[in-house]
């Protein structure tokens, strides 16, 4: 029973929810904060919308200064016409709440699974 708990809490302590979260900043503040190195790098996970109003979601595997674009594995987007960023965060709530709620279910399921012996057992 013990095993069962540590392994749910290892496996839970890994696993994590995330949220896209705007950046509120002007588009020029924008670019110049994606050039800085200060917003992207490579790995982040982001949506991203273009002048022409074109939405880009993937994971960045580069911000290439010398071609002045965020770059992903099948994407390449001038930063000069980012005029809005989203990046996955974790959700330290959402987290919280997964967890405490598979938490209780697991708690609930062992007790659903012991009341019949224990009242056997006449204790």
């Amino acid at each position: 029973m013990k095993m069962v708990f540590l392994s749910m809490l290892l496996i839970f302590s890994t696993v994590a929810c995330t949220t896209l979260e705007p950046v509120n900043v002007p588009a020029d503040d924008l670019q110049q904060q994606i050039r800085a190195g200060t917003l992207v790098s490579a790995g982040d996970r982001v949506r991203l919308v273009t002048t022409d109003e074109v939405v880009h979601k993937f994971r960045v595997t580069e911000v290439n200064l010398e071609q002045d674009t965020v770059q992903g594995p099948k994407a390449e987007v001038p930063i000069g016409e980012i005029v809005a960023l989203e990046t996955r965060e974790v959700s330290v709530g959402r987290t919280a709440l997964l967890t405490g709620g598979v938490g209780i279910g697991v708690a609930m399921l062992i007790a659903i699974a012991i009341a019949p012996a224990v009242i056997l057992s006449g204790g």
